[in-house]
């Protein structure tokens, strides 16, 4: 999966390429590929910044450019695919995320 439209700086950047694990419980600082809340059809890469009950707290690395629950307001653990494990490409940013 290629991260699309803005990018969460240092973690990650556009371009990178994820390998995705399936989502059980994320944890605070898990870095997550949830479904849009606005548009069903388009994934959003952010970090957890807390789980509360059935739904999550998400932000992107780059605050002042990023569309995140300060925008939409938690979501629900149901909407998250799962948690980036490895960056695989670019060849020089090959790593644990």
């Amino acid at each position: 999966m290629a991260v699309a439209g803005h990018s969460m700086e240092p973690a990650l950047r556009e371009g990178d390429w994820l390998f995705v694990l399936p989502a059980r419980r994320p944890r605070g600082g898990d870095v997550v590929v949830v479904r849009d809340p606005r548009d069903r059809e388009r994934f959003l890469v952010k970090r957890v910044r807390s789980v509360e009950g059935a739904s999550c707290v998400i932000e992107g690395d780059h605050d002042g450019h990023s569309t995140d629950s300060r925008d939409f307001g938690p979501v629900p653990l149901a909407s998250v695919v799962g948690r980036a494990a490895f960056r695989y490409a670019p060849l020089g940013r090959i790593g644990r995320v």
